[in-house]
C-alpha cells in the first residue's frame, strides 16, 4: 500500500505544480518547461518604427485661410513662414523669430534655422507693410496678434507634432525691441530670450529686465553684429544680471548690421547654453563644428 500512496502523492504534487505554473507564468529566462528550439520559437512582435516628420519643404508659408483650403482664386493673407524640423521623431517646441525693419520673415527663419540646427518649429511672423521685402512692426499689441495668428496656423498644419509649453523668442533690430516688450508682458511664456542689434534704441532692452525676471524669465542673450552695439548691450546685460538671471553677450565680430553667416556661426557657440533645461529642448543636439567658431562671448 505504501508504494500506491506515494504514487498518488506524487501525482497530486505534479498537478499542483502544473496548476500554479498556469496561474503565474515564469519570468523571462526562468522556466521549468523543456527548452524551445530556435526553429519552433515564436517570432518576437515587430516593433514599429517611430513616425517621422517628412513630406514638407524646409520652410512653409503660413496663410489664412491655409493654402490647401483656399478656393481657387480666393485671396489669402500671409501670416509668416515656419521652418520645419524635418526628420523629427517626437513633438517639437515652437520658437518665435521676429525679423528686423526693412526685412522679411524668410530671412529671419533662414538665419535662426542655422543657429538652432533646425530643431524647433521656428515660426517667423509677417510684419507690417505691403512690400514683402521690406516689412516693419507697428506696436506691441499688433505684434502680439501677429504672433498668435502665426502660431495658430502652425498648429493647424502640424497638429500633434507641435509641443505645447514655454516659447523661446528672438528678435533682430526692430524685431528685438518687439521681442523685449512681448517678453516683458508675458514672462511666463517667454522664459528664454535673445535680443539682437536693438542697441540703437536700448530702452526696451533695459526696462524689460525687472518685470521679465520677476515673472519667471530664466536665461537671456544679447547679440551684437556692429561695434556700436557693444556698450549699450553690455550695460543691458549687467542690468539683467542684477536681477539674478543668467545672461550672456555674444559679440559676433562683424561690423555690419545683419544676421550674416558669420553671425549664425557665432551664435551656435551659445545656443546650447541658452536652451539648456528648457522645456521641449531636451533632445536638442548642436551641429558638429570642425573649426573654432568666430566671435566671442561675455557672461554675466
Amino acid at each position: 500500500m505504501e508504494p500506491t500512496r506515494s504514487k498518488a502523492t506524487a501525482i497530486a504534487l505534479i498537478g499542483l505544480v502544473v496548476g500554479c505554473s498556469r496561474q503565474n507564468p515564469a519570468p523571462s529566462g526562468a522556466s521549468d518547461a523543456a527548452p524551445t528550439t530556435a526553429a519552433s520559437a515564436p517570432a518576437p512582435p515587430a516593433v514599429p518604427a517611430p513616425p517621422t516628420l517628412t513630406g514638407f519643404p524646409p520652410q512653409v508659408d503660413l496663410t489664412d485661410p491655409p493654402a490647401d483650403e483656399a478656393e481657387a482664386g480666393a485671396r489669402t493673407t500671409k501670416l509668416g513662414v515656419v521652418s520645419i524640423p524635418l526628420g523629427a521623431h517626437e513633438r517639437r517646441p515652437i520658437m518665435i523669430a521676429l525679423h528686423g525693419g526693412s526685412d522679411h520673415p524668410e530671412w529671419a527663419c533662414n538665419a535662426w534655422r542655422g543657429i538652432t540646427n533646425a530643431y524647433p518649429f521656428l515660426v517667423c511672423p509677417h510684419g507690417v507693410g505691403t512690400n514683402e521685402a521690406s516689412l516693419a512692426w507697428s506696436s506691441p499689441a499688433d505684434t502680439k496678434l501677429r504672433v498668435a495668428r502665426a502660431i495658430a496656423a502652425t498648429r493647424r498644419v502640424f497638429g500633434s507634432w507641435v509641443l505645447e509649453g514655454p516659447i523661446v523668442i528672438v528678435g533682430f533690430s526692430m524685431g528685438a525691441t518687439q521681442a523685449a516688450l512681448l517678453a516683458q508682458s508675458e514672462p511666463g511664456r517667454y522664459r528664454r530670450v535673445v535680443l539682437a542689434e536693438s542697441a540703437y534704441a536700448p530702452e526696451a532692452a533695459m526696462t524689460f529686465a525687472a518685470p521679465w525676471a520677476a515673472g519667471g524669465g530664466q536665461r537671456a542673450m544679447f547679440l551684437c553684429t556692429t561695434l556700436g552695439c557693444e556698450a549699450p548691450y553690455r550695460a543691458a546685460a549687467k542690468n539683467l544680471a542684477r536681477h539674478e538671471v543668467a545672461v550672456r553677450l555674444n559679440i559676433a565680430g562683424t561690423t555690419e548690421h545683419g544676421m550674416w553667416e558669420v553671425v549664425v556661426q557665432s551664435m551656435r557657440r551659445d545656443w546650447s547654453w541658452l536652451v539648456e533645461g528648457a522645456d521641449g529642448w531636451e533632445s536638442y543636439v548642436p551641429p558638429r563644428e570642425d573649426a573654432p567658431l568666430p566671435g566671442k562671448t561675455e557672461s554675466f
